[in-house]
């Protein structure tokens, strides 16, 4: 008999949460985000990653000139 710790329900149900977790800090519907999360894993990833690289470029160019020159210098030394 074979154990199969994590089956693939049980990772896309901790994605959805993971998607209703990031949606709720966000201030976007947790709820949406979880059964995207849930049923269509790979391309809510995807969306993820665009939104939150879209959510951080408009933090920056809402923050005062030097301090968005200090953020942009750490990702350049970081990368």
């Amino acid at each position: 008999m074979e154990h199969n710790f994590a089956t693939q329900g049980m990772v896309s149900f901790l994605f959805g949460i993971f998607c209703a977790y990031w949606a709720q800090e966000t201030d976007r519907n947790p709820w949406l985000w979880f059964f995207f999360g849930f049923f269509l894993p790979p391309i809510a990833g995807i969306v993820l990653c665009i939104k939150n690289s879209s959510d951080k470029k408009e933090v920056t160019s809402s923050l005062p000139p030097h301090l968005a020159q200090r953020i942009k210098a750490r990702e350049k030394a970081m990368k």
